[in-house]
């Protein structure tokens, strides 16, 4: 049977003419034939660009690989032309209608040009063309016009043999070579083109951005109420505010006291943060020293004349064991008559090392105000220090109002990790999962993903982040400099600043988000890509998460998870 698009049922066709021949095609027509029924077009008029387009449909379209194109006008009842004008027999007498040779003529030379321009002039020069009259209800014995050969005309004799009659009226059009089938399968995609309009994801993600900061907003105005409490431990899961809560709190404790110091372990969060409270650093007269504590030990030891040159070797060790005692002897020759700072904030307090909590017994007094954030589930060590802080209030944070829910969803089951989204957060699109042929093809799969981003989806540079278990000199991406003239840049505060779409690693990106996050070649679980580092990488995108894994092993792993994120919309 003929393929019909759209599929066709006669008996809700408005004319009994087209139905007729329809079900002719349907019975008779085999295989190879394609057949699109009343296909509208448009056409701009040709010598005035003010002038309305010209319109007109097809009332049959019929297509084969050897016979060519074949535009076919239907007429009911009985019609007769006289004087080049073609009547219907009505009751009343003889009604003027539209001219069936030239209308299949207009839709000829209309569809004929849509396909010339989709599909080159190649196809159409060799695509045979022709048009023919259907009457299904009558017959005819005098000599037709000259514009409608005899050979194109189908009347109702030629119903219980519409192939026969169909192919005859084909070949009034002359010959041409047969179509290929990339040719055939052309040129339905020109004139019935799959045609989609689609929300592009920046208006998604820019809704929720808004969503979600005015909710991390409203968790923080209620949290303002514990600013009461000199001294605090707050463990908070990811996207719980931790952060924002802690520049709150290095704010207030600006207004109080003279100097206060805000310190982490990643020096990319540092930058962040120095960048956000600029404008506050400047009001309190520069009273917020923000630095993560690798640049706060090799500040101090370089103002104070102190050799600090790191054991490339051991370098962990280093910095667990003799970085906090060099900090301790700079701060004890800068500030000789008492500790530089009257408060301390630390973020990523999970991270800090019992030695390193040792030496801010150098920095401020021991019983002055300090507060701790932390998430053991980010924790670069494999067993997270418990902030030594005596009398401190401790608050737990285990609501995320920085994730889709669908994204909180992915994070817990892949990670078995306990946290809830917020109940107002919005739902957000299924996290994507890509499983490439092979590792080279990673490189391409993560370019095209981006791509997409930039241009269907309209995101800026600074919305993606790309994070991998590598370092992008490292990575699948080492010899890629750019996409489309799009930079990728390993600076956080170039990507920022709009400079390119950042490549990262999940330990360099802890503490930051960005609306879409690619996780770039994951090839699961081990000492390289900790269970800590994908919670992290997971949970750093708050409208989108796109995983391109490195086999399908990998990808195997995070089933579960993603099974996790698409059941939770399963009933909204």
């Amino acid at each position: 049977m003929a393929q019909f698009i759209p599929p066709i049922d006669p008996e809700t066709m408005e004319h009994g003419s087209e139905a007729d021949i329809a079900r002719a095609m349907q019975a008779k027509l085999p295989s190879g034939y394609l057949v699109m029924h009343s296909l509208p077009w448009v056409n701009p008029a040709r010598d005035d660009v003010d002038a309305p387009a010209r319109e007109g449909e097809a009332d049959f379209l019929i297509l084969h690989r050897q016979y060519g194109l074949l535009i076919l006008e239907a007429k009911g009842g009985e019609v007769t032309l006289k004087g080049r004008t073609w009547y219907r027999h009505v009751k009343s007498g003889l009604k003027e209608i539209k001219d069936p040779v030239r209308q299949a003529r207009r839709s000829l030379w209309a569809l004929k040009k849509r396909i010339s321009h989709i599909c080159g002039h190649a196809i159409v020069n060799q695509l045979l063309i022709s048009v023919g009259v259907a009457f299904p209800h009558c017959i005819f014995n005098d000599v037709p016009p000259p514009d409608l050969p005899v050979d194109a005309i189908i009347t109702m004799d030629d119903l219980n043999s519409i192939e026969t009659a169909i192919v005859r009226a084909f070949r009034t059009g002359g010959g041409q070579k047969e179509l290929t089938i990339l040719q055939f399968d052309a040129i339905p995609r020109a004139l019935a083109p799959e045609f989609r309009v689609y929300e592009p994801l920046r208006v998604s993600v820019d809704a929720t951005a808004e969503t979600l900061a005015r909710l991390t907003r409203q968790q923080l105005q209620v949290l303002r109420g514990f600013d009461a409490n000199p001294r605090a431990v707050i463990e908070g899961v990811a996207g719980s505010g931790k952060t924002l809560l802690a520049m709150q709190r290095a704010r207030s404790f600006a207004v109080e006291f003279s100097s206060v110091l805000f310190t982490c372990f990643n020096s990319e969060l540092a930058k962040w943060i120095r960048e956000e409270m600029a404008d506050q650093l400047v009001e309190n007269g520069g009273h917020v020293t923000i630095l993560n504590f690798h640049r706060l030990a090799a500040d101090f030891c370089k103002r104070a004349g102190i050799d600090f040159e790191v054991n490339q070797h051991d370098t962990a060790r280093w910095w667990d064991e003799f970085a906090p005692d060099l900090l301790a002897q700079a701060a004890m020759d800068l500030y000789p008559d008492g500790p530089p700072f009257a408060a301390i904030v630390v973020d990523e307090a999970q991270d800090f090392s019992p030695s390193w909590w040792d030496s801010f017994d150098y920095l401020w007094d021991s019983n002055g105000p300090i507060w701790a954030f932390l998430d053991k589930a980010q924790s670069l060590r494999r067993e997270p220090i418990e902030p030594p802080i005596t009398g401190a209030f401790r608050f737990a944070l285990d609501v995320n109002c920085r994730n889709t829910r669908r994204i909180v969803a992915c994070a817990n089951a892949a990670t078995c990790v306990e946290s809830e989204p917020f109940e107002l957060a919005p739902l957000g699109r299924p996290p994507k999962i890509i499983v490439p042929q092979s590792p080279a093809a990673i490189s391409g799969l993560v370019q095209q993903e981006v791509r997409t981003l930039l241009k269907e989806h309209r995101l800026e540079p600074r919305q993606i982040a790309i994070i991998g278990p590598a370092s992008k000199a490292k990575g699948p991406l080492s010899s890629v400099p750019n996409i489309d003239g799009i930079a990728l840049v390993d600076d956080a505060a170039a990507w920022r600043a709009g400079e390119g779409v950042l490549c990262s690693t999940s330990r360099s990106f802890k503490g930051l988000e960005a609306d879409v996050v690619v996780l770039c070649d994951f090839s699961g679980l081990g000492s390289l890509f900790t269970v800590s580092d994908l919670y992290v990488a997971l949970t750093r995108a708050r409208s989108h998460l796109i995983i391109v894994a490195h086999d399908r092993v990998a990808k195997e792993s995070l089933d579960a998870a993603f099974a996790a994120a698409l059941a939770l919309g399963a009933d909204e």
